[in-house]
């Protein structure tokens, strides 16, 4: 399994406007087949994105097909307040055979995740981006391997890269992007099948087995006249496990309109609507482990559905700024709240490169750079390599207000500039001992910050 998230070797691509996409690429040691995978590789793949998820715009594994559906649908739940693109893809056909399909899809994602800011996992394959937990694997033997049954696709990729932004997930929070890796192995999937007997599904249903995806008929229907069987799932829910009724069929949602719906409901099982049965299990795994949860909490989770409306504010005009852009700049601090509650992206970036926390520092707007800081916006690559010389210029001019808001947007205040020396060492070499003194002082701040965050256990601060 690959991701393009370390410094090991780097490949450019153009797309036809110019701008040019830089990836770094890591490589697992030993490599991992798809089914091998557990709950402990996706936990991985979790803390390698986070771990680099500042320095990078988007991210790309290259996975196995077989689990890959699993793997798109556990990320999607781990991955909290995602901000950017996650991408998982791969290949029916070795990349190395001379007819394949691997070439076209590792490009296909390379160039999505390069180019657009989609903060969702999503599954690429045979020129379309679905959504990670929507997706199923539905053939062996096709290039068109994966279906999204029940969503349409965030995005195709044929002569043109068309986005479908009314069906792209929008955050609503201003929380900053986290993965929880804890996942609860006693989960499992169990399909109805006629005839199957009441001691099949005690069995299945033992401890330590503390969630289960039945698949059932149709709409999520099992059969009525099986006293036995529905005492057994009665019995299981009454003691703590949690069973999602999924339906067995590829497409449609599970409902009660049928008695042969309904007994399952008053049996305390809970409705799946139209989850795959790999989104199922892996959102049972999530939810499960959640600790500070108690067991009526973590049903109301698994019967969450998410219902996204309203236009897309993260667009952008001719020169790629968006509203969250201009709210920065302005210091609107109301309007930037409302834009990020409505699911505006902090990582968009203008046709100059331009984040909306370049900006709001440029502007010295210091609660709205709070704020932007808060919910998990940092500087692009481009602008870290700039700042040297521009906190330089301000420990020369003495403007100690600017020098404060670069240190709050997270800039690193002891960079050099073009001529080797840093702000420290500039303002030392023209006598503003007062701007020494006050870098020293934010420098030593920040260090205590993280120090007690370390402390803590909390990495965030």
């Amino acid at each position: 399994c690959y991701y393009c998230i370390s410094k090991i070797r780097h490949l450019l691509l153009s797309n036809k406007d110019s701008k040019r996409i830089v990836y770094t690429i890591m490589e697992y040691n030993p490599l991992l087949d798809s089914s091998n995978m557990t709950t402990d590789d996706w936990g991985r793949f979790g803390k390698d994105i986070e771990k680099n998820y500042e320095s990078y715009d988007g991210f790309v594994i290259l996975h196995g097909t077989d689990t890959m559906a699993y793997t798109a649908s556990a990320l999607s739940f781990m991955c909290e307040h995602l901000g950017k693109p996650i991408i998982l893809t791969g290949s029916q056909v070795p990349i190395y055979e001379i007819r394949n399909d691997g070439r076209d899809n590792l490009l296909g994602a390379l160039l999505i995740a390069g180019q657009f800011v989609i903060p969702e996992v999503g599954l690429y394959f045979h020129h379309t981006l679905y959504r990670g937990n929507r997706v199923t694997k539905v053939d062996t033997a096709s290039f068109n391997a994966f279906s999204s049954p029940n969503l349409a696709p965030l995005a195709t990729a044929e002569v043109d890269i068309l986005i479908n932004w009314d069906t792209v997930w929008r955050a609503n929070t201003t929380a900053k992007f986290r993965v929880s890796t804890e996942l609860n192995r006693n989960v499992g999937l169990l399909r109805l099948f006629p005839g199957i007997t009441a001691a099949t599904v005690r069995a299945f249903l033992q401890a330590p087995m503390q969630g289960v995806v039945l698949e059932t008929y149709g709409s999520g229907n099992a059969p009525d006249n099986r006293k036995d069987l529905l005492e057994e799932l009665k019995k299981a829910t009454d003691s703590g496990v949690i069973i999602i009724n999924c339906t067995q069929c590829l497409r449609g949602t599970v409902s009660t309109s049928y008695a042969t719906g309904k007994v399952l409901i008053d049996a305390g099982l809970i409705a799946g609507g139209d989850m795959t049965p790999e989104a199922a299990l892996s959102k049972l795994s999530y939810v499960l482990a959640k600790k500070d949860l108690d067991l009526e909490a973590k049903k109301k989770v698994c019967l969450c559905v998410f219902v996204r409306q309203g236009s897309n504010l993260s667009l952008g005009d001719y020169d790629g700024r968006t509203p969250l852009h201009v709210a920065c700049c302005e210091g609107n601090l109301k309007a930037v709240q409302y834009l990020l509650s409505q699911g505006a992206t902090v990582y968009a970036k203008d046709r100059y490169g331009a984040t909306p926390l370049a900006n709001a520092v440029h502007f010295r707007h210091k609660e709205v750079v709070r704020l932007l800081r808060k919910t998990g916006a940092h500087f692009s690559r481009d602008e870290l390599d700039e700042a040297g010389t521009e906190l330089c210029s301000l420990s020369t001019s003495g403007d100690l207000e600017s020098l404060e808001i670069w240190s709050l947007a997270g800039a690193d205040l002891t960079k050099p500039g073009y001529d080797g020396q840093n702000a420290i060492q500039v303002a030392q070499s023209v006598g503003k001992n007062e701007v020494v003194a006050f870098l020293v002082r934010l420098m030593s701040n920040r260090t205590k910050v993280k120090q007690i965050g370390v402390a803590h256990g909390s990495p965030q601060l």
